[in-house]
This record gives C-alpha cells, sequence and structure tokens, in this order.
C-alpha cells in the first residue's frame, strides 16, 4: 500500500521533514542513556554551544541555533531540571538571564562527543542508502531515508554504529 502522505506530493514536505525528524530523535532519545547520555536529543546543540561560547544569554542561544526563543526556553528548563546547565543575571543587564554549563554538564559533553561520533555514521549511512538507490532529486531522496527507517529504525542503525569494531 502507497503512503497517503506521499502520495499529495511536495505540498507536505513539512510533514514528511516531520516524521523523519520524530524517527531519529525518537532513537536517539531510546539510545542514548545506553551510551551514557542523559540530556534529551533535542538539546545536544545548547550544551555544544554553551560549550563553544561559554555563558549565553536565552536571546543569543535561540539565534545562533536559529531555534525559537519559546523553545530554547524550554530546552534550558529541561537541562536545569537534569543540572546540566545554571542560569543567573547578568550583572551587567539585570533584564537579561546568562545560561551556562555545571559541572555535570561539562562530564555529560564527554559522553555527547562520544556519541555523536556514532550518530554521524548512522545518518550518514542513511543518507548514503537514499542516494544509492540513484536518487539526486530531494523528494525522493527524503522518502528513501523514511522507508530505510522504516525497514531498519534509527534507534537499530544507532546501535550498529555504536558497536565496537572488531
Amino acid at each position: 500500500m502507497s503512503d497517503f502522505i506521499q502520495q499529495q506530493g511536495p505540498a507536505f514536505l513539512a510533514h514528511l521533514l516531520r516524521r523523519l525528524a520524530d524517527e531519529l530523535v525518537q532513537g536517539a532519545a531510546d539510545w542514548y542513556p545506553t551510551v551514557g547520555v542523559t540530556a534529551p536529543p533535542r538539546t545536544m546543540s545548547t550544551l555544544l554551544a554553551l560549550d563553544a561560547h561559554g555563558a549565553l544569554g536565552v536571546t543569543e542561544l535561540a539565534g545562533l541555533l536559529r531555534q525559537s526563543h519559546p523553545l530554547v526556553i524550554s530546552w534550558i528548563k529541561e537541562l536545569t531540571r537534569l543540572s546540566l546547565v545554571k542560569s543567573k543575571g547578568d550583572p551587567a543587564d539585570r533584564r537579561r538571564t546568562l545560561v551556562s554549563l555545571t559541572a555535570k554538564g561539562r562530564r555529560e559533553l564527554v559522553h555527547v562527543r562520544k556519541a555523536l561520533v556514532a550518530m554521524e555514521q548512522a545518518s550518514a549511512e542513511l543518507l548514503g542508502l537514499a542516494s544509492a538507490n540513484g536518487e539526486t532529486d530531494a523528494w525522493k531522496m527524503l522518502w528513501s531515508m523514511e522507508q530505510h527507517c522504516r525497514t531498519v529504525p534509527f534507534l537499530q542503525r544507532l546501535q550498529q554504529a555504536s558497536e565496537p569494531k572488531v
């Protein structure tokens, strides 16, 4: 049976991208704890940005990550709950709140960076499979990736990519 959304054509690109993103994020969420990562998948870029740039305001973070201010605030709340980041008022501008990594957050980044090696490998494999099907059209490549995720879920790809090579 053909996929209903695929039949609707490129007007449903956002639906397809959301479907793919959800598969990748859920696979990562299920896999990360097995490799020592406690932070939610969507917050990895926040941790990496704070490590690379030091303490940042929420607006700066949102701009750097090109995400909405409310979304970044929700990520900061989650990372704060996990004790990976802390917030404090900016002494130079009391309207501004600075977010920085905690010691626990810096330790988390060791696991994150190791996990990202397997994440890159599994993602590259998925992209390679789409182009190996002879696809050069982005729409068809995305659908090919989505199909490959139904065949072998992204979680399984991450598990395989993180297995020690013999």
